[in-house]
């Protein structure tokens, strides 16, 4: 899994969304941005069933994608899933 740090140094759409993410829903709060992104992915990982008969390392960027999707789509909101938690 790509860090915050890592999708940011990509620049482009993936800038974009780690700007949305860590400043939205986490104030600037680098920290917390990342432990709810990889909390996020994770989940996707273990529990989305179509990622079940992926090869790993496919089966890891498809879970990936989806977080990505996930995450800006609630950041626009200001809001993050795993906050609410």
């Amino acid at each position: 899994m790509k860090s915050l740090q890592q999708l940011y140094a990509e620049g482009g759409e993936s800038r974009e969304f780690v700007e949305q993410f860590v400043n939205g829903p986490h104030s600037g709060r680098w920290s917390r941005a990342q432990d709810h992104w990889s909390r996020t992915v994770e989940h996707i990982a273990h529990n989305a069933k179509e990622l079940e008969s992926m090869h790993s390392d496919e089966a890891e960027h498809r879970a990936e994608t989806l977080a990505r999707t996930l995450a800006w789509t609630l950041a626009r909101m200001h809001k993050c899933w795993a906050c609410a938690l």
